[in-house]
């Protein structure tokens, strides 16, 4: 059974199937933290902007930053956050990059 849904057997571990690595960078007024995600490729855009700002003010206070956040592409293209095509319909890759930027209110 575990054979069939693509899991390792004898507690191997590896990537799930049909992910890729995101490789994220949010730039902050204080410092930038990295971040790794494995994620569906097939996951609209505006969802994956959900997890990304759950993870971020999972341990910041998102009453500091701006209700916006601009996400840049490796390739320097923005993506507004309510994008509704997909990870990979947008070129996101295995081990691509994403910048993440807050901005302080008033900055």
């Amino acid at each position: 059974m575990n054979q069939l849904l693509g899991q390792k057997l004898l507690g191997e571990t590896s990537a799930q199937p049909n992910t890729i690595q995101i490789n994220i960078t949010v730039s902050m007024p204080n410092g930038d933290v990295q971040l790794q995600i494995q994620i569906d490729p097939g996951i609209p855009f505006n969802g994956f902007t959900k997890g990304i700002t759950e993870q971020i003010f999972a341990q910041k206070m998102q009453a500091q930053y701006e209700e916006t956040i601009e996400y840049v592409l490796q390739n320097g293209s923005n993506i507004q956050s309510n994008e509704t095509r997909t990870l990979n319909q947008l070129g996101l890759k295995n081990f691509s990059r994403l910048q993440v930027r807050l901005k302080l209110k008033g900055g």
